[in-house]
């Protein structure tokens, strides 16, 4: 019998310093079935050279969430950045729940800015 794969895991916002720096820990750690998420893909080269999937996902538009959270089992949502306009995180983290309610996510897991 085969082991069983891996639940698939996406982090959000892996291309600023919080977000990278967990895909680094999960690598390090061996963790496999990873996909990395950046509302700007070039930012993720590091990651693809490495063989790690890469999508697209900006939380200011809800069609490349959907997209991204086909097929995903756990969700890591590193918060945004967010703060030039009153409400705009918020709005951002409830586009990305949302989304993920729809693509039938499983776990959610969200960092907090506090």
């Amino acid at each position: 019998m085969s082991d069983p794969v891996p639940a698939r895991l996406l982090v959000t916002g892996s291309g600023g310093h919080l977000g990278r720096r967990m895909v680094e820990l999960l690598l390090e750690a061996g963790a496999s079935n990873i996909t990395v998420s950046s509302r700007s893909p070039k930012k993720l080269s590091r990651f693809a050279a490495k063989g790690v999937a890469t999508v697209k996902a900006d939380f200011d538009d809800p069609t490349t969430l959907d997209a991204a959270f086909v097929g995903v089992e756990r969700l890591l949502i590193i918060s945004t950045d967010g703060l030039g306009v009153p409400g705009q995180r918020q709005r951002q983290h409830k586009a990305a729940v949302d989304a993920a309610v729809r693509a039938g996510v499983g776990q959610i897991i969200y960092t907090s800015p506090c």
